[in-house]
């Protein structure tokens, strides 16, 4: 059997949410490949360093972990996550690539260590460009210097790989654009959720209505629209509540921001912020929640969004990166055409008023979206298993319109 080095700077064994986090664990899982997981560990008792197993649900993988974090030190730290993980991939590039396997990053800089190197090396972007060109509320983003080497790093990682693989028709447009030398290298494949695990629930009880939001508290997400257009809804609908769930690892500047936006609107009593959960404690949320909201700046696909539609949950979101591939109106949820605090509270009221017939489109489009089929395809990409279909990856206009059929 075929073998794949899986590469991400996340605990596969502990509970912090994340869309990047979910997708590996989902890739190693379903991969019909042996894949070999590198990773860190939040457990201070974890030997580091040590080929160990990480479960996924009936599949056991060989887990590495190369990188102990502390949780409450890092959320103080001013050094991000991802840097401290290159550093410990380079103390442990050697065991690495003795496995004589293709390597599978999904952060640019993990590239890094094996730019020297003559093993396969992909790359799953996650619109990860995009978010560093518009996130400027961090500390270190506001650094020039910093982004002109971000970008050199993105090049560099991109020019050495031998595929490149995005999830949404607007990451594989932003990134032919930037290299278009480089466009036989970007293969746009859809993202997958779990349809068997995220799916309605079989009643739901009476409650007040209920706005979700899932996902990283940072500036990509544009939760002050949220919270505003959360407020002028609070204002006709004044039992309406919304849940934010999710947080971050790293230093997270946004939070404090979300939590005065929220002082601000006087919303405090109707707005729930849960912080990070493991992965089966949000699946309650999706199943009782009456509307999913994304009011995001910039996105590739989330899995929050066909987590929640999988679950039958109708969505609002903006016209940015995959979403309006995703959401149509009046079908399974609303798009904004302006990112406008009333046009918000109007969809959310709308969505909600409309819940059960948004319902079955929300879960009829998720059903499209096959965590089996991404892996499978990917799998065929790197040349690891034999493709028996067509590969739609090179067709995007006809992906395109697959995803909204």
């Amino acid at each position: 059997m075929s073998r794949l080095v899986l590469i991400y700077s996340g605990d596969f064994r502990g509970y912090p949410m994340g869309g990047v986090l979910e997708y590996a664990k989902n890739f190693a899982r379903y991969a019909p490949v042996e894949v070999y997981v590198v990773g860190l560990t939040l457990n201070p008792e974890q030997s580091i360093g040590r080929w160990d197993t990480v479960r996924m649900g009936s599949v056991a993988r060989p887990f590495l972990p190369i990188l102990y974090v502390d949780e409450a030190r890092q959320r103080r730290s001013r050094i991000p996550l991802n840097y401290r993980f290159v550093r410990a991939l380079h103390r442990f590039r050697d065991e690495i690539l003795a496995l004589n396997a293709p390597l599978y990053i999904q952060r640019a800089e993990h590239g890094l260590p094996f730019l020297d190197c003559s093993v396969p090396l992909y790359f799953n972007t996650h619109g990860q460009s995009a978010f560093v060109e518009r996130w400027t509320s961090h500390p270190l983003f506001r650094w020039r210097w910093f982004r002109q080497w971000f970008y050199r790093t993105e090049a560099r990682v991109i020019q050495r790989a031998q595929g490149v693989i995005v999830i949404s028709p607007a990451d594989h447009d932003f990134y032919v654009d930037k290299f278009p030398a480089l466009r036989e290298k970007f293969h746009y494949i859809p993202l997958g959720v779990e349809t068997e695990i995220y799916r309605p629930p079989a009643t739901r009880e009476a409650h007040p209505p209920t706005v979700l939001f899932v996902g990283r508290l940072d500036a990509s997400k544009g939760l002050d629209l949220l919270i505003a257009g959360f407020a002028r809804f609070h204002q006709k609908y004044r039992e309406a509540r919304l849940i934010l769930v999710g947080g971050s690892q790293d230093y997270n500047p946004v939070e404090s921001q979300v939590r005065a936006w929220i002082a601000e609107h006087g919303v405090a009593d109707a707005v729930q912020m849960t912080g990070l959960l493991p992965r089966e404690a949000i699946l309650p949320y999706y199943q009782s929640a009456d509307v999913f909201v994304l009011t995001s700046l910039w996105e590739g696909l989330p899995n929050a969004l066909l987590e929640a539609l999988a679950c039958g949950l109708p969505a609002v979101v903006t016209a940015v990166g995959g979403l309006p591939s995703v959401i149509q109106d009046d079908l399974n949820g609303y798009v904004l055409t302006e990112r406008d605090p009333d046009q918000l509270a109007e969809l959310i009221e709308r969505a909600i008023r409309h819940r059960d017939r948004l319902s079955e489109g929300a879960r009829a489009i998720a059903q499209q979206f096959s965590i089996e089929a991404h892996v499978q395809k990917v799998c065929q990409r790197m040349g690891l298993i034999m493709s028996d279909m067509p590969d739609l990856s090179d067709r995007l206009e006809q992906a395109k319109s697959e995803l909204v059929c």
